[in-house]
């Protein structure tokens, strides 16, 4: 008997097909990326918000974004409204934002604080671990029920597997994702000798639109050959010798560089903002960066001074919205004494999107052209792109690390 891992290749289904899977694993000079469709097919975003997304460990939001007990903040994660809560005892855990009864939505504020969750609908209460703790009427006007009457129940709200990793909260919509241990390591290992611990969110968060597909802002990203001819700044302080071509991990994509100036986050002056490092940096470590793109859309820079947590969230098949998190060392995260260091790297990166903004609406506009077949790949820069792409393909066929448990 012979077993589809995926359903019968056609239509949407042909952007992942046997075929495309033979062109992603040549080497690279030969391959050829995702078709077209991929990046310009609304029914192939939605594809990947069903099938993609719910199967990997996505980025939910900053856990200081919900620092205190009854903080309750709304998500949505490729069309799945979640909310994560911080529970009485300090733990972070993630729901699906409906009522198990009749299915109406929970939380309609974006972001609250409350002693429990209460239903609008009928007015059943859940404490902040998703437990039922009342349902008011429930065997007649005036004849309530409480936790004490529910003795053998077992109703909760949809609970969403939930895992934090320094201050990024992680969530499994399927719960079928691989361990998120295991997810990490790599991750884990290309930081080593940075301490994260040390860094604190400041109150900057950037947001910008590009007009392009998610996959591809995230391979822009990540792409360090474009540099030179898109980012001339960026360019005159990165050392030519140490500047690498994008790295596969287990599902991620790794990168970094060193610095040819002093300064600290990507400060092109000689001084650079005046931003404090981390304490206990290795020295080769002073005048460096390192990269991560966790698969599929979040990414981390860890610079001595500075990192910054982006997420590239998808609003439909041609629109992506790049969101932003700023951290610091200690106390630079707030203090007015390093206020203007902090505008400063800031105004950065603003420069610096701004600059991409128009070539990935290129890269997108390049897609409706029937000629290009996946592209004509440099052996040295783009491996990483075509690892990504493959991800995608597994992700959304069900296989490799993203098979069925």
């Amino acid at each position: 008997m012979n077993v589809v891992a995926f359903p019968e290749p056609g239509g949407v289904w042909q952007s992942v097909s046997d075929q495309v899977l033979e062109q992603l694993g040549r080497d690279t000079s030969l391959a050829r990326g995702l078709p077209n469709a991929a990046f310009t097919d609304g029914a192939f975003h939605e594809l990947e918000k069903a099938r993609l997304f719910s199967r990997t460990w996505s980025f939910a939001a900053p856990a200081s974004s919900i620092g205190d007990p009854g903080d309750i903040l709304s998500v949505e994660i490729a069309g799945h409204p979640l909310i994560l809560v911080r529970g009485h005892d300090h733990e972070v855990r993630a729901f699906h934002n409906v009522c198990p009864h009749r299915g109406a939505r929970l939380v309609t504020e974006s972001r609250c604080s409350r002693t429990v969750l209460t239903c609008p609908y009928h007015a059943w209460s859940y404490g902040l671990d998703g437990v039922l703790k009342g349902r008011p009427h429930y065997h007649g006007h005036g004849r309530h029920q409480t936790a004490c009457d529910m003795a053998g129940e077992d109703v909760r709200l949809f609970a969403v597997p939930c895992r934090q990793w320094h201050d990024w909260v992680f969530v499994n919509i399927d719960g079928k994702a691989p361990d998120f241990e295991s997810f990490m390591a790599p991750v884990e290992e290309h930081f080593n000798g940075y301490d994260i611990t040390q860094f604190r969110r400041s109150d900057q968060t950037m947001a910008v639109e590009f007009a392009c597909n998610w996959k591809l802002a995230v391979e822009n990203y990540c792409d360090f050959y474009h540099v030179f001819s898109v980012h001339p700044a960026l360019d005159r302080m990165m050392s030519p010798q140490t500047r690498q071509s994008m790295r596969e991990s287990g599902c991620h994509l790794l990168n970094g560089y060193a610095f040819t100036a002093s300064g600290r986050g990507i400060a092109v002056d000689d001084s650079g903002p005046g931003l404090p490092s981390q304490e206990g940096i290795d020295a080769d470590l002073e005048l460096s960066t390192r990269y991560a793109v966790l698969f599929p859309n979040f990414a981390v820079n860890v610079y001595p001074g500075s990192i910054q947590a982006v997420l590239f969230e998808p609003l439909a098949a041609d629109r992506t919205i790049m969101r932003m998190w700023f951290y610091y060392v200690g106390d630079a995260a707030h203090a007015s004494a390093h206020a203007e260091s902090r505008d400063a790297l800031y105004r950065e990166w603003v420069e610096l999107n701004n600059e991409d903004k128009d070539i990935c609406l290129r890269l997108q506009e390049g897609r409706a052209c029937t000629a290009y077949d996946g592209g004509r790949l440099a052996p040295h820069w783009d491996r990483g792109t075509v690892h990504f792409h493959r991800q995608v393909a597994h992700a959304i066929r069900r296989e490799g690390a993203f098979a069925e448990p």
